[in-house]
């Protein structure tokens, strides 16, 4: 592994290489394209939670000047978007906002004019909007093969949980549910598909990666998965909403190929909180055995997800088992976990996947178990921390880990002895830790593959399938290769964003988009070195491993990089490599896939404190400071790194006290940015940054995620501050106001508050 003075580009603050673009306004995303003769889409939904469809007529619609296709299921009666998930409505719908028809006209307005025109009648059916109603005895059943609505259960026992709690000195458990919650992004949901070729599907969209959807499209349309062609370019945003193709993607393909002409589907502002499919309902138990001295033995975690009208995302239902055995040593764990089917828009995954929403209400719990056994809760996670090598008892193996250094790090910085347990009243402080994984292959395949040509006249250019989604990807990628190749970033020309381009990758998801596309733009990286050195090594009189690549020049390693030593500068290597022959070029490969068949390689790990205030006459939190150490293996760009820790801290703040879709029958009563309540950029505390390096053997220079992990960690501490000012453990995220009022006066009227 290469130390911090081998190495003239990883390490520094790179500024983003894509940021006058996107700041100035030039970058082009896929609202911005207009094909020649495109058409204009418009989707036609259910009102009803669940209903009986009597009778579509659309012919009124059709007649309609502009309007150049109509489909319903009639159109596509095979057409499924998932297993059981008919495109359009098929005899019933299960979900306000599910898809019944679709239009394509030559004007937006003329497209929605033209869906008022589609005449349905339907028979209301009994709904079941609400996880609760969904799993008591007399509910409707939603979906034939679906008794007591449970569409999916999962079990699984690490070690013996039942004798591990019989041996505890003290059981503690405790429960937590949290909402329905939806991420708002930069870029509204939007597709543009040309089908007019029958043997080529051309769909320009933001996604997080294009394989799933070449897949998916060429199922449906009974294509190869070559024919299925995925352009991405800029995208604004994802967090986890933009893994997988949604219904539009399907409809916008069907509509070029009945119109013959392309057409693009716009989401407006409510069809984005349909489109989305953020996370639902959840409701979590929490069990634990320790033992008197404070050693946890057994770990439970019981967790039933609302799934909505249909089980889209039922891998994350398997996901919570591996991750209560990430951050502390235990004799055994149990986790219990089913997807339950409502009347609802079908769920997926919000910003921090699961982990976050379970983090928020775990780490309370375990704060209550610390509390109970007159612990501090920061020595609690530090006394039962997995270390370096640790093998967990799911199979996961942990070559770095930082975690008690995090927890060290920021009890220190924080001042939390001088604070814990002593702040005056309605003022608080928390503290949590969290790990999350560098990829894996719990849900999927994990390969990344990376190309990097080197042209005669020297430019470089990387060919990658990762999106830049507001990450920052695309510049990490560069610096890279350019520290392999010994030049800088800004030298580096990047060709993404499009599947009849780019190799494959499977994406930005996961938090693999450093380490596992990481490796493989290194490995590419080292191959086009190997292949220039093995020329110029020679000519310089030596092996092509004693040559040293850096600052634009290529030397031997032991002398200067200037006149006085054998050197060359880059583009003279390169000009001697192809001894003045024009058009050659070296083509540099890399493919990387984890070697282990489940599971990660790498797991990063973090530990925050958070410190609040509570209004305790309008409940208003206010976030003061959050203190964050990351265990991130190295940081390529710290700058980056920041920027990052800052985004996750507010969105993780966000979700615990802001965010919340209201419902009501099934109807979002807030779906918009004006009431779908998130805190102003103003509210953002002050951050402290805390990196630690553990140099993963794994990671690419010792690299492992950092996009997602702290999120978890701050939904954490920030639950256990807010728990900590007004006095006991809050069942239920969002931490609004007027929950927090109630606690608040109940607490006084019972003689429990702390004196104003």
């Amino acid at each position: 592994m290469s130390k911090p003075e081998d190495l003239s580009v990883i390490g520094r603050r790179q500024p983003r290489l894509d940021g006058f673009e996107k700041v100035s306004g030039r970058s082009v995303f896929t609202d911005d394209i207009v094909l020649p003769g495109m058409l204009h889409g418009r989707i036609l939904r259910s009102p009803h939670a669940r209903a009986r469809i009597i009778r579509i007529d659309v012919s009124k619609a059709r007649a309609l000047p502009g309007v150049k296709a109509v489909v319903s299921n009639v159109d596509a009666p095979d057409m499924l978007f998932s297993e059981k998930q008919p495109l359009l409505a098929k005899g019933f719908v299960h979900y306000v906002g599910e898809e019944v028809a679709a239009v394509a006209a030559t004007d937006p307005l003329i497209a929605e004019a033209a869906l008022d025109l589609i005449e349905v009648e339907y028979e209301v059916l009994p709904a079941v909007t609400s996880l609760r109603r969904a799993q008591q005895l007399d509910a409707p059943q939603l979906h034939e093969w679906a008794a007591g609505n449970v569409a999916l259960t999962h079990e699984k026992d690490f070690g013996d949980p039942d004798a591990a709690f019989a041996a505890s000195d003290l059981v503690i458990t405790d429960e937590f549910r949290s909402p329905v919650q939806h991420n708002t992004l930069a870029e509204l949901h939007v597709a543009l598909a040309d089908f007019t070729n029958p043997d080529k599907l051309h769909v320009w969209t933001p996604t997080q990666g294009a394989p799933m959807y070449q897949m998916a499209l060429a199922k449906a349309f009974g294509l190869e998965t070559s024919q299925v062609r995925i352009v991405y370019g800029n995208v604004g945003g994802a967090f986890t909403g933009r893994g997988r193709a949604k219904p539009h993607h399907f409809i916008a393909a069907l509509l070029s190929r009945v119109a013959g002409k392309p057409v693009k589907i716009k989401a407006t502002g409510d069809e984005e909180f349909i489109m989305f499919r953020g996370s639902g309902e959840t409701q979590y138990r929490f069990r634990t055995g320790v033992t008197r001295d404070g050693k946890i033995r057994a770990l439970e975690a019981d967790v039933t997800f609302d799934a909505g009208a249909h089980a889209e995302w039922a891998m994350i239902l398997w996901l919570p088992a591996p991750y209560l055995n990430w951050l502390y040593k235990v004799d055994a764990v149990r986790y219990r976990g089913r997807f339950v089917y409502t009347s609802t828009v079908p769920k997926g995954s919000h910003h921090g996947g699961i982990f976050g929403r379970l983090s928020a209400g775990w780490m309370q719990h375990l704060n209550h178990v610390a509390e109970e056994l007159g612990m501090d809760p920061a020595e609690f996670h530090r006394k039962n921390a997995i270390d370096p090598g640790h093998h967990a008892l799911d199979g996961s193996d942990f070559a770095s880990c930082g975690l008690k250094e995090c927890i060290d790090r920021v009890v220190e910085r924080s001042g939390w002895k001088a604070k814990y347990g002593k702040l005056p009243p309605y003022r608080g402080i928390g503290i949590g830790i969290g790990a999350q994984a560098s990829g894996g292959k719990n849900a999927a395949n994990d390969t990344s593959a990376a190309m990097i040509r080197v042209a005669d006249d020297g430019v470089v250019t990387l060919y990658t399938g990762i999106p830049d989604m507001g990450q920052g990807s695309h510049t990490v990628m560069a610096m890279i290769t350019a520290e392999v190749l010994g030049v800088e970033p800004e030298d580096i020309r990047i060709v993404g964003g499009d599947s009849d381009i780019t190799p494959f990758d499977w994406g930005a998801f996961s938090q693999r988009g450093t380490f596992t596309t990481g490796n493989a733009v290194k490995l590419a990286a080292e191959d086009a070195r190997a292949q220039l050195a093995g020329i110029v090594g020679p000519l310089l009189g030596v092996a092509a491993t004693d040559l040293k690549f850096a600052h634009r020049r290529v030397w031997v390693r032991g002398e200067t990089p200037d006149a006085t030593g054998r050197s060359f500068s880059f583009r003279e290597a390169i000009g001697k490599a192809f001894n003045g022959v024009q058009g050659l070029a070296i083509m540099g490969r890399g493919s990387f896939n984890s070697p282990r068949p489940s599971g990660s390689l790498a797991y990063s790990f973090g530990a925050q404190v958070a410190e609040v205030e509570v209004d305790p006459e309008s409940g208003a939190v206010k976030v003061i400071k959050v203190t964050a150490a990351h265990d991130l293996g190295r940081a390529l760009n710290p700058l980056a790194v920041e920027g990052q820790l800052d985004g996750q801290v507010f969105s993780g703040m966000s979700q615990v006290l802001y965010e919340e879709c209201r419902m009501d029958g099934g109807q979002i009563l807030n779906p918009s940015r004006l009431e779908y309540k998130l805190p102003r950029t103003y509210e953002l505390p002050e951050v402290e940054y805390i990196l630690v390096e553990t140099i993963d053997p794994y990671g690419p220079f010792g690299a492992k995620e950092v996009g997602e992990g702290p999120i978890v960690v701050t939904m954490a501490a920030v639950a256990n501050a807010v728990a900590n000012a007004v006095g006991e453990m809050l069942p239920q995220i969002p931490m609004t106001p007027w929950r927090l009022l109630r606690v608040i006066r109940h607490r006084r009227n019972h003689g429990l508050a702390p004196a104003d």
